[in-house]
């Protein structure tokens, strides 16, 4: 009777320590396959969920995520659109802890999607990276270059005309945390 609880005992023991070994194994593998993912990868999966992006000190842009692209993302909110710059984000709030399957990646840069609002003639505000959000222009983008666009500013309001353009900015993208478009 005493050898058949020992070897009980051993068995239980025995698959014991695989079971754990097994849920190490896996614990790893799981690490290591996230370790592998890039923050535009993690973001495709939360398409459609309400995000808030803080990039420092322009503040917080909130809003259903709709698209990311390479270095970007769109947020849709009641008020405002924003094309928001992932170089200047900070924090993302908002975000589930697991991965969905990832939306389709655009592969487009922050000038590529900067040129549809230029195409529009659209009223955007653009918020500098490293400034407070009242150093926010308003104004229309007239044109995009490879990493810079032009920036007719306007009053807070009015519609681009020739008349109403106070100045021309040339602005770097890398100094762009998010352009939005106003509803």
């Amino acid at each position: 009777m005493r050898w058949d609880a020992l070897f009980a005992d051993l068995e239980a023991q025995l698959a014991g320590a695989s079971l754990a070994m097994q849920e190490a194994e896996v614990s790893e593998r799981h690490r290591t396959d996230f370790a592998a993912v890039e923050l535009t990868d993690r973001l495709r999966s939360q398409t459609g969920r309400h995000l808030k992006v803080q990039v420092g000190l322009p503040g917080v842009f909130s809003g259903e995520l709709r698209h990311v692209g390479s270095g970007w993302v769109v947020l849709e909110g009641e008020r405002q659109s924003a094309v928001v710059s992932l170089e200047h984000a900070v924090f993302i709030e908002g975000m589930d802890r697991f991965s969905t399957v990832a939306a389709p990646l655009v592969r487009l840069g922050l000038a590529s999607a900067v040129r549809g609002l230029s195409r529009d003639r659209s009223p955007v505000r653009v918020f500098p990276a490293c400034q407070k959000p009242d150093a926010a222009v308003d104004g229309s983008i007239d044109r995009v270059g490879r990493d810079f666009l032009e920036l007719s500013v306007t009053p807070r309001g009015e519609p681009r005309r020739p008349a109403n353009v106070l100045a021309v900015y040339t602005v770097p993208l890398h100094a762009v945390a998010a352009i939005c478009l106003m509803h």
